[in-house]
Formats: structure tokens, sequence, C-alpha cells
């Protein structure tokens, strides 16, 4: 059995009188330590899905499994970064961000959380920041906050709503990169929203498609540890090309 697995997954929301159907009957799946993709146009549904694994929505059909559990609330062993940077208690320091996650999930004496928080800190390259407030901080070094918190979680596995689409190129590219550093180290299981080819790409050892709304996946593509794409360009530009085929195949028969 995969460790994480959609089955005919249909998510539902109402706005006013209106039932809107924003995921339409989605399977996929990944194995433990997998870097799950998912990528599509905006509006597909992606961010509806990531809220559904880490049980804030519930599926009106099919189910989402964990290790073989069915997956209806949020649990500490699925942590989830969020684009939007005021994700952080405004209140308080980074350590004190770190220290009160790891506080409210798991009962552990304060000093002992103080040093796991300020490890985790050092461990995204925050070392020396641990009482800068999140106003104190640039928009990388608060995304490098919530990855530690996640990381202080133990969580099993981190999910992330386009946690780098607001940050200049430069610095996106840099947390890609210590992203893949951390997971590296971590063997964690990412579940990764975007809409760019390019950080799927980079990211993804799977990467799962997504149609127009309501979203429906069209398909599951497997890509090869980044850094070998990085030393075989022309793999990474069929993959590329591939892709964009499917996304803009799709989109047009949905406009059609």
């Amino acid at each position: 059995m995969p460790f994480l697995a959609a089955r005919d997954v249909t998510l539902q929301y109402k706005t006013g009188v209106y039932l809107i159907t924003a995921v339409s009957g989605a399977s996929f799946s990944c194995e433990q330590g997998d870097r799950l993709i998912l990528l599509g146009p905006s509006g597909c549904g992606k961010s509806t899905i990531l809220k559904a694994i880490g049980g804030f929505l519930k599926p009106s059909g099919g189910e989402i499994l964990l290790d073989g559990t069915r997956v209806n609330r949020p649990a500490p062993d699925r942590a989830m970064v969020f684009q939007e940077f005021d994700q952080l208690l405004p209140w308080k320091t980074a350590l004190q961000n770190v220290v009160f996650a790891i506080r409210t999930t798991r009962n552990t004496p304060r000093k002992e959380a103080e040093e796991e928080a300020a490890a985790q800190l050092r461990r995204v390259g925050l070392g020396g920041f641990e009482r800068r407030y999140p106003h104190e901080l640039s928009g990388g070094q608060k995304q490098r906050v919530a990855i530690a918190r996640c990381l202080a979680l133990r969580a099993r596995v981190i999910l992330m709503d386009e946690p780098f689409a607001s940050l200049d190129a430069l610095t996106r590219q840099q947390m890609q990169e210590e992203l893949l550093g951390l997971w590296s180290e971590a063997r964690f299981t990412l579940v990764f929203v975007t809409h760019s080819i390019d950080e799927a790409l980079i990211l993804g050892s799977r990467v799962v498609t997504l149609s127009p709304h309501p979203g429906r996946v069209i398909e599951e593509i497997a890509v090869r540890h980044s850094a070998d794409l990085a030393r075989k360009y022309p793999e990474y530009a069929a993959l590329k090309e591939r892709i964009e085929s499917v996304l803009f195949k799709d989109q047009l028969e949905y406009a059609i």
C-alpha cells in the first residue's frame, strides 16, 4: 500500500447558495520520502487538495489514506507551510514561534523545547536570528522559520502551498536548494503545490498534473533526482515539454 494515497477524491465547498466542486475524482499516490508536486493552473484545486491531506477539509467523495489510515482531521504528523508570510505569531520571536509549536503538540519541558527550536533554526540557516520578531525578518527568513517549525514537530509529511511564490527570483532559487538539502537530511515526505513547471521539476520526484476547474488528475510523472536533471539538460527539457503539452492540451480542450 502506498504511504500517501488519494482515492477518487471529490472536494466541494459552499459559497452562499452555491455548492462548488473544486476537485473531481482525483486519484494519486506516493511512497514515504517522495517529493510529490501538485502542478496545475490557478483555480484547479491544488490548495484544496493540500488542505484535505492536512485534514482541514473532509472529502465529499472518496478518501485520503496516510500509511493505511484514513485522514479525517489535522494531526502533528502533517505540518503545513503557507504562501503568506503572516503565518507566524507576530508577538513571538522566531525562537518562541518554534517553541510554541513544540510545546502545544508534545509534552516537552520548556528548556528542552528551546534547545530543539534553536537547533532547528540553525538547521535552516537562522542561527543568530532567534530573538528577531516576524516584522524584523525578510520574506525568505519567515519561510525558514515556518520550515524550522515543521521540522521541530517531527512531521512525517510536510505540506507546502506555493511557499516561495512571493519571493524574488534569487531568494526563491536559494530556498529551493535549501529545501532539497533539508529533505536530503530528514527524508520527510513532501507535498508541494506550485503552478511553475520549472519549480516542479527542480523539487519533485513525482509530479501530478491537474486540469482546470474542477481539478482532476491528468497524469502522474516520475522525475529523476534534480541533480541528475541538472547534469542532463536534454532530459530536463524533454520533461518540461511533455508537461507543457499535457497541460496546454487539457486547457485547450477545457476551453472548447
